[in-house]
């Protein structure tokens, strides 16, 4: 029996239930967790590549954001393109671009290359984004199973986000940084065979038109936004480039929304943003990203540049964030109808705050478990947020239109993702580099040094190096290696503790944001405004 029905010949098929939901989950789910840890498995090859390629921090966030750029700005396009075209076709497409990347990925000869191959990887993960939900949708079309179903999905998801780290850095350990890519080339076959053989079609809506100008705004606006974040530290806030891609930037995105108004066929439906929940819901979505999830990526660092330990123990060190998120995301998939739900998204975005809050602190000579208390606090926050903020994207178009609901919370957390890359990566890079500038004035004898050497040490500790940057320590300095170590790690500390500060303060925004529009809406409900005549 086919899993489509057609209700007149030439018309639209409509799409039913396949007849077993747990081998779309299963699809969905793998390859979710691919995306997901390609998303965070770089941070443990962050330390061999800035060696290997002599990266600067720049280069390093922009192998995040290269992936999260296209994420953002092509999630909504590929979400109108599943409704139109069907989402299997979809899915194939961008299981096959994304695993072509992975293997352009391990034969990568420079960051250049990395870059570029990781944008074409980021369009491939966009596709698969935009079809995830909106499969699980038809496939689980009865509330309570839907909701299990989610829940799945956000356990995957969340766990993948935070597990990638250990998985990379065991893959790094053993078998160097390529490997972290090379390791996507056998499951992304294995995933568009099944897909191909066993995955049915969905219903497609053969009116729906992709939004190209849309998509050139927002990805435009994006780019520039995350161009002068990342050049700050070094030109500087008030220099004409960065004001200059700030405003294009700003300019580019209220561009896009005006155009939303207008198109034909828009990316974004406007109209959902006067629904009840839709600004609460979209503040979380992007604030969560942009304070622990994009954190993770500088603590990583921290612990192997600062705290000696290798990619694998790095990623052991962050299991509690991983192992916390994936046992609150199936909990909070079952209580969820209990809680009305703008309350769970601002309690759990308060939590997610709190363990930014409590990752800070740290002080010189104190051990990797200082952090455990905010990776537990955060990562239950993460676990349960995921899961409600994955339900609350359902709610907000009718099933036809789950590809552009769902797109749209998708590209706001990698918004937010992007930005925090950027915006927390300048404020790292800024302190460090200060504080090391700083340290080695002070340091005696440092007078004699060539300047090109002193500015390579505070570079390198700029970038996240720690007290490795004293290997490349001139002979002339090896005496005082000790001394510079010290250096090297109370700039690394400072840097993180801004970090974690900064994320806190955005935290803690959000929540108040969220809070008072989930309320709002709450009266709003309460007491509609009287009809008139």
């Amino acid at each position: 029996m086919s899993s489509i029905a057609t209700t007149a010949r030439g018309s639209t098929p409509l799409a039913v239930a396949p007849r077993r939901p747990g081998l779309m989950l299963f699809m969905v789910c793998i390859a979710i967790f691919m995306l997901m840890l390609d998303a965070m498995v770089v941070s443990a090859a962050l330390a061999d590549i800035r060696s290997e390629f002599d990266a600067s921090i720049d280069g390093l966030q922009w192998i995040v954001d290269a992936y999260s750029i296209p994420l953002a700005g092509l999630m909504l396009t590929f979400g109108a393109l599943g409704d139109r075209f069907g989402r299997k076709q979809l899915f194939v497409t961008g299981m096959i671009v994304f695993t072509a990347a992975s293997l352009g990925l391990t034969l990568a000869g420079g960051i250049v290359q990395l870059d570029v191959l990781r944008v074409v990887q980021g369009i491939g993960a966009a596709m698969l984004f935009a079809t995830a939900l909106p499969l699980l949708a038809v496939a689980f079309p009865e509330v309570g199973a839907r909701a299990k179903a989610i829940g799945v999905y956000g356990a995957v998801m969340a766990g993948a986000t935070v597990l990638g780290p250990v998985i990379g850095g065991a893959l790094v350990t053993q078998f160097g940084w390529r490997s972290i890519f090379t390791v996507n080339v056998p499951i992304g076959i294995a995933v568009t065979v099944l897909a191909v053989l066993k995955m049915p079609r969905t219903a497609s809506t053969p009116n729906r038109r992709a939004d190209l100008l849309g998509s050139l705004l927002l990805t435009g606006g994006l780019v520039a936004g995350v161009f002068a974040l990342t050049r700050s530290n070094a030109l500087g806030w008030a220099s004409g480039t960065v004001l200059s891609l700030l405003i294009t930037g700003v300019v580019l995105v209220i561009a896009f929304l005006v155009w939303q108004t207008r198109a034909e066929h828009p990316l974004l439906d406007i109209s959902m943003a006067k629904k009840p929940g839709f600004t609460g819901t979209a503040v979380v979505s992007v604030a969560h990203m942009a304070t622990l999830m994009a954190a993770a990526t500088y603590l990583a660092l921290f612990l192997m540049g600062a705290l000696g330990c290798t990619p694998l123990e790095m990623g052991l060190r962050l299991l509690p964030i991983s192992l916390c998120a994936m046992i609150a995301a199936p909990v909070t998939a079952i209580v969820a109808k209990r809680v009305p739900i703008g309350l769970g998204l601002t309690v759990t975005m308060a939590m997610v705050t709190a363990g930014m809050y409590l990752l800070g602190n740290f002080g010189y000579g104190d051990s990797w478990t200082h952090f455990l208390p905010g990776m537990v606090v955060g990562g239950l926050g993460i676990g349960a947020l995921t899961t409600l903020n994955q339900a609350a994207s359902l709610t907000f178009a009718s099933q036809e239109n789950a590809g552009m609901s769902t797109a749209t919370f998708a590209t706001l957390r990698q918004v937010g993702m992007a930005m925090g890359i950027a915006g927390l990566g300048a404020i790292f890079s800024h302190v460090a580099t200060d504080k090391a500038e700083s340290g080695l004035a002070a340091f005696p004898g440092t007078g004699a040094v060539p300047q090109d050497l002193k500015q390579q040490f505070v570079d390198q500790v700029g970038s996240g190096a720690g007290h490795q940057v004293v290997d490349a320590v001139p002979a002339q300095l090896h005496d005082a290696v000790p001394a510079l170590t010290r250096v090297a790690e109370h700039a690394s500390i400072d840097a993180l503790n801004a970090v974690a500060d900064l994320g806190a303060v955005i935290g803690a925004f959000a929540v108040v944001v969220a809070g008072v529009a989930f309320t709002i809406d709450r009266r709003r409900q309460r007491d509609p405004a009287p009809l008139t005549a």
